[in-house]
């Protein structure tokens, strides 16, 4: 979107230079009034002669009063026989990710998380538990991974964002309407396993991080939500996946390169057959220069954002010939 926003801009400048005030204004009510009904979240579709594949990105956390569902979306989604998720939450799902979650994310050797920290982590600890409404006994109890991971769901929770109303939840609720034939790209344990299978060090550095930046992560991620929900995937790719890559390369491995390259091969072999197909991933794996998009790109399939403007179309071509005032300069 931000590209075609500045393509807009142009056009309403050409147009201001060469016609009548009215109709100007006319028009740039009429694409004003086009991208807010359109304009969302990032899609992008990939192609060859016989398959179709919409990419879509999304967001874990997302306010209750935000309208996100846009028609290149829906339409998109009603034309899919197939959609492809990232993991099942169901309650098969959550039943096995408190679990895992239980194995893997609680202390079991007779240490503490406070055991591991310095005084000055140990502050921002205490700080962070206090303003995220979690007892210090809690995330005490907790491996660096897990402690990190409440407390920015606790910051998103502060800020009025909720796991519960995800873009994921919502689509997986609208492709068992639908009746699709679903897919899910890895397990439960596959994904938790990324942050707990981390080295300690890697765990350390990340809630330090979270720490360090806990009082102003809810607008951080409310600034996110905002940017993804029209589309600037600019903007998205340096706040989430290029800062990530620089602040933990493994990390950033693990939780981005390795997975979308098992992703890309599952979606490859679905584009060697026939069909239209919709997946519905967290954006970071569909920005970068690692991502999905350019590994699709990389085997030859065509990959393009994708529009689909539904009313009016207010930019009509024509074989306009205008003729200009004269001007002493060559």
């Amino acid at each position: 979107m931000f590209l075609r926003g500045i393509i807009f801009s142009l056009m309403a400048l050409g147009f201001s230079a060469c016609g009548p005030a009215p109709v100007i204004d006319g028009a740039a009510q009429k694409v004003a009034d086009a991208r807010a009904r359109n304009d969302g979240p990032a899609l992008w579709v990939a192609k060859d002669y016989n398959s179709t594949v919409y990419l879509y990105g999304t967001v874990h956390l997302l306010p209750d009063d935000l309208s996100w569902m846009k028609d290149d979306m829906k339409a998109a989604f009603r034309e899919a026989g197939t959609v492809y998720f990232e993991v099942d939450t169901g309650t098969q799902g959550q039943i096995e990710a408190s679990i895992l979650t239980q194995n893997l994310g609680m202390r079991s050797d007779g240490l503490r998380l406070s055991d591991s920290l310095d005084s000055y982590q140990l502050k921002l600890l205490d700080a962070a538990a206090h303003n995220g409404n979690i007892t210090l006994a809690a995330l005490d109890s907790m491996k660096p991974w897990l402690a990190s991971e409440f407390l920015t769901v606790a910051a998103a929770t502060n800020a009025g964002l909720s796991p519960e109303l995800s873009a994921d939840t919502a689509l997986k609720s609208r492709a068992a309407r639908e009746q699709k034939n679903v897919i899910y790209l890895e397990t439960m344990e596959e994904q938790i396993r990324l942050s707990a299978d981390q080295p300690e060090f890697v765990q350390m550095k990340i809630l330090t991080e979270t720490l360090e930046n806990f009082n102003s992560l809810g607008s951080d991620l409310t600034q996110i939500v905002k940017a993804w929900s029209v589309g600037r995937t600019a903007f998205l790719t340096r706040e989430m996946v290029e800062k990530l890559k620089k602040t933990s390369p493994d990390y950033y491995q693990a939780l981005l390169t390795d997975r979308n390259q098992k992703w890309a091969k599952v979606l490859t072999r679905y584009m060697e057959g026939s069909g239209t197909a919709f997946v519905a991933v967290g954006t970071s794996h569909l920005l970068g220069e690692d991502s999905v998009i350019n590994l699709l790109r990389d085997q030859g399939y065509k990959v393009s954002r994708y529009y689909d403007f539904q009313g009016e179309n207010v930019i009509i071509p024509v074989d306009a010939k205008i003729e200009r005032p004269e001007s002493s300069e060559p």
